[in-house]
């Protein structure tokens, strides 16, 4: 599931999903978002344009006001899994078992794993 999402890049961008996921429709400026998910606005404004760019996430803009409403867009066809992983990280364990595989290296060498399996599976 990782591997077919590609927004997902480390804890910043799970636990922002995973807050977006529990709020789907979200009017907030970009501070008090960052600091409901914890993260500095800096990393939180990039993770945002990300999750834009790949069409999980739409953005309003207000001209009078400074929040913006997010909404989560999840179940269309660019979902790849995304609505089960965030089933996943909204439990303890779950999050914690995501975040040792997005450590540096090793989503590389979970998705090394599944397609030789894969492979080994369509030789037998």
């Amino acid at each position: 599931m990782l591997a077919r999402t590609p927004v997902m890049r480390g804890a910043c961008e799970l636990d922002l999903l995973v807050f977006l996921h529990r709020h789907p429709r979200t009017l907030l400026t970009n501070e008090r978002l960052a600091a409901f998910v914890g993260y500095e606005m800096k990393q939180v404004a990039k993770s945002i344009e990300a999750f834009i760019d790949a069409g999980v996430l739409e953005r309003t803009q207000n001209a009078i006001h400074a929040a913006r409403m997010y909404v989560l867009v999840l179940n269309g066809p660019g979902d790849g899994g995304l609505t089960t992983l965030l089933k996943l990280a909204s439990t303890r364990t779950g999050r914690r078992d995501i975040l040792q595989i997005l450590r540096p290296g090793q989503l590389k060498t979970a998705v090394d794993i599944t397609q030789g399996k894969r492979r080994l599976h369509a030789i037998a």
